[in-house]
């Protein structure tokens, strides 16, 4: 395989690691999709790397599981990865409550330490016009294919949501899965609609400002709501993992989860 990039997605606003296919941005992903989403996750510092590198780092993932175990079940698999999730969320959340506090500092646009629902919605604007490819004040399939033939919304050329990531678009595609209620497309009206009741339930105490404080805590909130959820979906992605590496056994020994790296590499490759 030639060098690819991964990316580190902590400095995005969501935590989120995504691979989609181009030609297709509501295929189902496979298998493969969601086990290099979370191995990203894993290794945010990893900016490039070679074939060795991946199934090297990908096998080792999983050394302690079989260090325990000489043959590992499908449940003692699907535990192993939630205890590595535990350690996971908690880095990210961490992250996550920096980057709070960061984006209230970009949100409050004259410094004053108090958000009003202008300054919320000029961000808003600015927002929509990321994913309004041709300006034309609709989210449309039209900006879904601009975007995939400029790459402007993939790494590496591929895109998936895991369900531990928070439910915050990242292209056109999921900007119409969010804000278009089922049309198949997303107004401005439809956008800025959906931020007003965002910014009145974070203004917990009704004053018609969101200070510091009720937007971090809002934030944080959601983001312990969608991990709780997010888990317990993750369950079933690791157990099409574990089908996918037993080819149909009851166990997996340590040289099966290496022959699932080298096929990971590969369909990376394509």
């Amino acid at each position: 395989m030639s060098k690819f990039t991964v990316y580190a997605l902590g400095a995005a606003i969501a935590a989120v690691a995504t691979w989609t296919a181009a030609k297709d941005v509501n295929a189902e992903p496979s298998v493969f999709q969601e086990a290099y989403a979370l191995y990203v996750l894993q290794h945010p510092d990893n900016k490039s790397q070679n074939s060795q590198t991946l199934i090297k780092q990908f096998s080792l993932n999983y050394a302690d599981l079989f260090k325990q175990h000489n043959k590992v079940t499908q449940d003692q698999f699907v535990q192993f990865e939630q205890q590595q999730l535990d350690t996971l969320m908690k880095q990210r959340r961490e992250m996550s409550l920096k980057q709070a506090y960061v984006r209230y500092g970009i949100l409050d646009a004259d410094k004053n330490q108090v958000l009003t629902l202008k300054e919320f919605q000029d961000i808003g604007l600015k927002n929509f016009a990321d994913y309004d490819k041709n300006g034309d004040g609709i989210v449309t399939q039209d900006d879904v294919k601009t975007a995939a033939a400029k790459g402007t919304e993939t790494h590496d050329g591929f895109r998936v949501r895991l369900p531990i990531s928070m439910p915050m678009a990242n292209n056109p595609q999921e900007f119409i899965n969010q804000y278009g209620k089922g049309k198949g497309h997303a107004t401005l009206g439809d956008f800025l609609s959906g931020r007003d009741q965002q910014f009145f339930a974070t203004d917990s105490n009704q004053d018609l400002t969101v200070s510091e404080k009720e937007y971090v805590d809002e934030f944080m909130g959601r983001f312990d709501k969608n991990t709780v959820s997010g888990k317990e979906q993750m369950k079933e992605v690791s157990a099409r993992k574990f089908q996918a590496m037993s080819g149909g056994k009851a166990t997996i020994q340590a040289k099966d989860v290496e022959k699932f790296a080298k096929q990971l590499d590969r369909a990376i490759s394509q």
